[in-house]
């Protein structure tokens, strides 16, 4: 079955329908570009030609799944033994990689704070090293007041793996189908629901927030 990725209308009725909300992390709440990490270090042709054919989202999967730096460079470096420019390439983008956290997206830190005030429970599932993690939370400060945070790194799962969903309903001892999560991958959404959670894909604040007032979370405006 196919989901409208804004729909509203697969979320429960009513202020009781939903229990806790869990938020993804990157592009999410903050704005993830790996590019970043390399720019003005890297020339940019040099790094899109990494991306493409040393596939880099591999790499980064690595990473996300918790494997140490130097093992996923020594896998590159033994895929590709003639390119040790990558290896120096993807060393960098580690080494740097604060440079990749742009920005807060915009509208989502007031849409926590509401949540917040509310009194909903609020998590977090991120595909993220725990490492990298660790070292550039606390460019969000708001989650220091989400009750739980499952970091992809620290448990060896990687969304859409069904089992790192599970992990975190278990953890909190949540129930699955009243619990929103958000993010703004299609394929983890899908993931998300065929586990038996509601969810939401992001495409912007505004229509977050709908969605929020809609399943009786958020407050409509009084004008």
């Amino acid at each position: 079955m196919n989901h409208p990725d804004t729909a509203i209308g697969d979320l429960a009725d009513g202020p009781d329908g939903i229990d806790a909300v869990v938020f993804d992390y990157g592009n999410v709440i903050y704005t993830w570009e790996a590019v970043g990490a390399i720019a003005g270090r890297v020339p940019l042709a040099r790094w899109q030609e990494f991306v493409t054919q040393a596939d880099f989202t591999h790499w980064n999967t690595m990473f996300d799944a918790g494997v140490p730096l130097t093992q996923v460079l020594a896998a590159l470096a033994a895929a590709h033994p003639d390119r040790p420019d990558w290896v120096e390439i993807l060393r960098t983008y580690w080494e740097h990689f604060a440079d990749t956290k742009t920005g807060p997206v915009p509208g989502t830190a007031a849409i926590i704070e509401d949540l917040l005030e509310a009194d909903v429970p609020l998590y977090a599932l991120t595909n993220f090293n725990d490492v990298l993690f660790d070292a550039t939370r606390h460019l969000s400060p708001l989650l220091e007041r989400f009750r739980g945070i499952v970091v992809s790194g620290r448990e060896h799962l990687v969304k859409p793996d069904p089992a790192v969903y599970r992990l975190l309903l278990d953890r909190y001892r949540l129930h699955a189908g009243r619990t929103l999560f958000i993010d703004d991958s299609p394929v983890n959404v899908e993931a998300a629901r065929a586990v038996g959670m509601q969810a939401h894909r992001f495409t912007g604040a505004g229509m977050l927030r709908a969605v929020l007032i809609e399943a009786g979370l958020l407050p409509a405006p009084l004008n």
